[in-house]
């Protein structure tokens, strides 16, 4: 056997002794290092659920009056993760909510609402959604009541103030404001700030309408995003002052002025009839107790009371995507912004939900600017093929925004509902890439490139696309358009020159979206259920369960989650700690999709 030598053969083999070492320290170190942060986590799950006093439930009162604080956070789908584990109290979805103000409504034990509402997270599909929850409640013969420290701070309190009308009386902390200043709406452009490091957008789009990638290729508005801005605004404005008007009994002249006029304090707002009474909190809390000579219950200890109907019961499936759609899993960490919509994980959900005899129908909650094409392709179709093995209807309930990809999923429905103020549409498809060259050249970098094939490395950052590649990657976009646009008009019964009218990327609310045939009604969570329980055969009278989805994780699930995002959590804390608003950040991430919404920002 032929032996070779090293060309310093002594000094390595120590070198290989001292290595081995270090490695076998070093795994041994990294292992205790896992364990351990694996063992705190593990600690601290088991105190949090020590602490929670679990089994242990208030009992309504024989007389309650529910509270709500609608400054909590009450998101699409119910928080699942290792936080809330830890958490000292349970949290409810916006689900929830609306279904324990329902069952608040029929329970004679409830003699009133009182909500809380001062600077809230909701929006403003989810606010007409309450509003015509808190409608139904006061049909009962019972009251709500509304109490603010302030709407919204330095004005943006639109939205919080919007939701108050809903309620018979508002009461005001003396001294607040007001702050209905309306609808703003906001888009980052960055084109400067690229053409200054030498990167350049290369992105094309199918049509004038889709304007997602306008951050990127448009220092300031196209007369096209301009104009559907404002349309889609305009949509917002009238609808939100109309209802005001109406439930305040005041002209839409009136609200309008107040708007111009806003931030008010609360001693004018009380002149201009926009609320009720001046006082504090516990003011307001006494005189309904000795209204209603009933005591006081959150609406958690409230929802916990709330028991299940019979498992042999017909079921209606409630299932939520929330987030941007994209393939794989679903990951909804609250320290990683904005939640993905996994399609591997949607379509287990749904082959659970067929596993089920008792489901009569499935009410689909979408709340999605849209995300990958494939990804949303590959739902749909799961959809359509679930729907089809059971032989139950599906049902669309939009929230806040079901656009692009979030509206390809509704096709699969038989009958879509959207609020006034819901965000759809958005028919159309962009691809692209960054191209990095001239930030090359800035840092004297030269990329070399062999290529086999013409239309190798067609998305290399390191060039534009040559004119082959450029054809291959619009014919591309034009098959995912032509498919797009023939579900639409096969789905919606649209005439594809009619439908032409109303794609090309156009933005929607819900008003609008009725009235071009993209929906089928006005309406939330309630309309859904009431129109998943009729086309599904339950009879009016007879008892039905409503089954939440996605269903709870496992610890092991929710401890790889957490592992798997940590990386995000520390990047989106550094991004907060500079005062920057991770939504913000999330709205230009977006663009790595090829059907999402344009980057928007609304405030009301």
């Amino acid at each position: 056997m032929d032996k070779f030598e090293t060309p310093f053969p002594n000094p390595a083999r120590n070198k290989k002794k001292t290595l081995a070492t270090r490695i076998l320290m070093r795994s041994v170190i990294y292992s205790f290092a896992i364990f351990g942060f694996l063992f705190i986590i593990l600690m601290f799950v088991l105190l949090g659920m020590l602490r929670q006093d679990a089994g242990v439930v208030k009992k309504v009162p024989s007389k309650a009056i529910v509270f709500i604080d609608f400054d909590e956070s009450y998101p699409e789908i119910r928080n699942d993760d290792l936080f809330t584990e830890l958490a000292e109290t349970q949290s409810l979805s916006f689900y929830d909510l609306i279904k324990t103000i329902n069952l608040a409504a029929l329970d004679p034990k409830v003699k009133a609402i009182i909500g809380n509402i001062s600077l809230s997270n909701l929006g403003l599909a989810q606010i007409q959604d309450l509003r015509d929850s808190i409608a139904t409640f006061k049909l009962s013969g019972k009251k709500a009541y509304l109490y603010s420290t302030g709407f919204g701070s330095f004005g943006k309190g639109t939205s919080e103030y919007y939701l108050a009308t809903a309620f018979d009386e508002i009461w005001m902390q003396p001294n607040t404001e007001v702050g209905i200043t309306g609808v703003d709406m906001e888009v980052p452009f960055v084109k400067g700030l690229l053409d200054k490091i030498g990167v350049e957008p290369e992105f094309y789009t199918r049509y004038e309408y889709k304007n997602a990638v306008a951050s990127l290729v448009s220092k300031e508005f196209s007369p096209e995003f301009k104009s559907e801005m404002e349309r889609l605004g305009s949509s917002l404005y009238e609808r939100i002052t109309a209802d005001i008007a109406a439930t305040r009994k005041l002209s839409e002249a009136d609200v309008k002025q107040a708007v111009n006029d806003a931030p008010l304090f609360a001693d004018e707002a009380l002149i201009r009839k926009l609320i009720d009474k001046v006082a504090y909190k516990p003011e307001l809390i006494e005189t309904v107790m000795d209204e209603t000579d009933a005591e006081m219950i959150n609406v958690l200890d409230y929802y916990l009371n709330i028991k299940e109907g019979s498992k042999s019961n017909p079921t209606i499936a409630f299932m939520v995507v929330d987030g941007v759609i994209k393939e794989g899993k679903s990951s909804s960490n609250p320290l990683q912004g904005e939640g993905i919509a996994g399609a591997d994980s949607i379509i287990e959900q749904l082959d659970v939900i067929a596993q089920d005899k008792n489901v009569k129908a499935l009410v689909l909650r979408i709340n999605s600017p849209g995300g990958s094409y494939t990804a949303s392709n590959e739902i749909w179709y799961a959809l359509k093929k679930m729907k089809e093995k059971k032989k139950i209807p599906l049902i669309i309930s939009m929230s806040d925004y079901a656009a692009s990809g979030g509206y390809f999923l509704s096709l699969a429905g038989d009958y879509v509902l959207a609020e006034p103020s819901t965000v759809t549409g958005s028919i159309g498809v962009l691809g692209g890439k960054m191209v990095m060259k001239g930030l090359w050249e800035k840092l004297d970098i030269n990329w070399g490139e062999i290529k086999f094939g013409e239309n190798a490395g067609i998305l290399s950052s390191n060039r534009k696309f040559s004119e082959s590649e450029k054809a291959v990657f619009n014919r591309s976009l034009d098959n995912i358009y032509k498919d797009f646009t023939a579900k639409v008009s096969e789905a919606r019964g649209i005439d594809l020159n009619a439908l032409d009218k109303i794609a090309r990327g156009r933005v929607w609310t819900g008003e609008g979206a009725l009235g071009v045939g993209l929906i089928d009604a006005l309406g939330g969570i309630n309309e859904a259920v009431a129109k998943a329980k009729e086309m599904g055969g339950i009879k009016p009278k007879t008892s039905f369960n409503i089954t939440y989805y996605p269903k709870k994780k496992t610890l092991q699930e929710k401890l790889a989650q957490v592992l798997d995002g940590g990386p995000k959590i520390s990047v989106n804390k550094v991004v907060n700690d500079f005062g920057f608003e991770v939504k913000d950040i999330n709205i230009l991430k977006r663009m790595n999709y090829n059907t999402v919404l344009p980057p928007f920002k609304l405030s009301y």
